[in-house]
């Protein structure tokens, strides 16, 4: 069965670092999440071609009954040519020619024979005027763009907290198991031992039956330290897409843990309230959603648009300058669809500025939470370290007791049980500790 460490072998050292960094560049869901950022500047592109201007070209051909020959077929051609733009404001602005040929169906279509250069400007008086529809979408399109950049910095700190996690899980994995193999390996050479001592009639049977118990027993965890390494190394390779076998690998060991000083706390604190996404990413929310209001807002009033069109109609049997002025109102009896949105879009902005009060709040505790435990870590550590080595010191006397013939193997294979479980403690508590310090730099924005 493979495991990670094999101590004559000297394997190669993987960092934490080394690994996020490999993390950053190669895996799945962090390059698809630049792609979707990605994909949101294109959208924002998208929306920005409500005011692309538009050319538009049109000619008709008419044969039709006179109405001042009636029975006559008359013939004529009306053509036209012009360039259309909307501006964000919603004035809608339009230039171009047009002319006509042959027996014309209508008088309002005469042109000179040079055709007719016309200016045409539409201008909302109320509604639509400074906010309208297409301005809403490209502005909320061109929020999505930082929106999309922060959730990917939150992915980042979230996938690779995770991977900060699962390393140091692996870590204490690889330590547990040097435990278990070297009480193994103790065990099988003292087991070695008395059976050369029942050889020379120096042992009873019984002994030798418990020591080869024992032996097994022992087996046994180092083949469950063995599957929990195992199980570690691949919950870690699920981040490995470099080529890195975790299996051939050794991780840095584990650290001491020591206090967090207090303006380490005050700093981290500092650095959630300003770099943390989830707040900066309601803000944006919000802003959209403030947009919908005021949209719904503008939506209210009457639609009043002012129409000038100014022209000059040149060449033979032309008239020279013309225009056309005029007002288009519309007034609608009924408002539920704009008060139903104006409503919505307030009752969005209470719930997203309640929810910014519950993330400041959660920040806040994220950050003292993993400080506490990185503190509480240190203080349990010197305990289990002074537990240890009492354990440690009743292991050795005891074994000298046994080698004196004052003791049995029972209680030394306790002894030496009790002092593996009082190291394993420790490693539990570095792997406690390390993890925390991840938790504190991940919810600070240092990772």
């Amino acid at each position: 069965m493979p495991f990670a460490i094999v101590i004559s072998q000297q394997p190669t050292v993987l960092s934490l670092e080394s690994f996020l960094a490999q993390v950053e560049q190669r895996f799945p869901k962090l390059i698809g999440a630049e792609a979707e950022r990605l994909a949101v500047s294109a959208k924002r592109q998208a929306k920005q071609g409500a005011f692309d201007p538009q050319v538009s070209v049109g000619t008709e051909t008419l044969r039709y009954n006179s109405a001042s020959s009636r029975g006559k077929a008359s013939a004529g051609a009306n053509n036209e040519i012009g360039v259309e733009v909307a501006t964000p404001y919603g004035l809608k602005l339009a230039a171009g020619r047009s002319w006509n040929a042959g027996g014309v169906k209508s008088p309002d279509s005469a042109t000179g024979s040079e055709g007719n250069y016309f200016f045409y400007g539409k201008l909302p008086l109320a509604r639509g005027g400074g906010i309208n529809e297409k301005l809403v979408g490209l502005t909320q399109a061109r929020l999505a763009e930082p929106a999309a950049t922060l959730s990917v910095v939150g992915l980042r700190q979230n996938t690779l907290l995770e991977v900060s996690l699962a390393y140091f899980e692996w870590s204490g994995a690889v330590q547990k198991l040097q435990i278990a193999q070297k009480l193994l390996d103790v065990g099988i050479f003292r087991a070695t031992g008395l059976k050369k001592e029942l050889a020379a009639g120096a042992q009873a049977a019984i002994i030798i039956t418990e020591a080869e118990a024992e032996v097994e027993r022992r087996r046994a965890s180092f083949i469950k330290a063995q599957r929990d390494l195992d199980k570690a190394t691949f919950k870690l390779t699920k981040f490995a897409w470099d080529g890195v076998d975790l299996f051939k690998l050794s991780p840095m060991p584990l650290r001491s843990p020591t206090l967090l000083s207090e303006s380490a706390l005050s700093e981290a604190l500092q650095r959630a309230r300003e770099l943390r996404p989830e707040l900066k990413l309601i803000a944006l929310q919000t802003e959209s959603t403030r947009l919908e209001g005021k949209l719904a807002q503008n939506d209210l009033k009457p639609a009043v648009d002012l129409v000038f069109s100014p022209g000059a109609d040149l060449g033979n049997k032309s008239v020279g300058l013309n225009y056309k002025v005029g007002i288009n109102a519309s007034i609608p009896l009924y408002q539920n669809d704009a008060k139903g949105r104006k409503e919505e879009a307030f009752q969005k902005e209470q719930k997203l500025t309640r929810e910014a009060e519950l993330v400041q709040r959660n920040i806040e505790l994220e950050v003292r939470d993993a400080s506490n435990a990185i503190d509480r870590t240190q203080q349990r550590f010197l305990a289990a370290q002074e537990r240890y080595q009492k354990t440690k010191e009743v292991e050795e006397g005891e074994i000298k007791l046994y080698q004196r013939g004052l003791g049995t193997l029972f209680l030394v294979n306790q002894r030496e049980q009790a002092t593996a479980e009082a190291a394993s403690l420790l490693i539990d508590i570095q792997v406690e500790y390390e993890q925390s310090l991840a938790a504190l730099r991940a919810a600070s924005m240092e990772l």
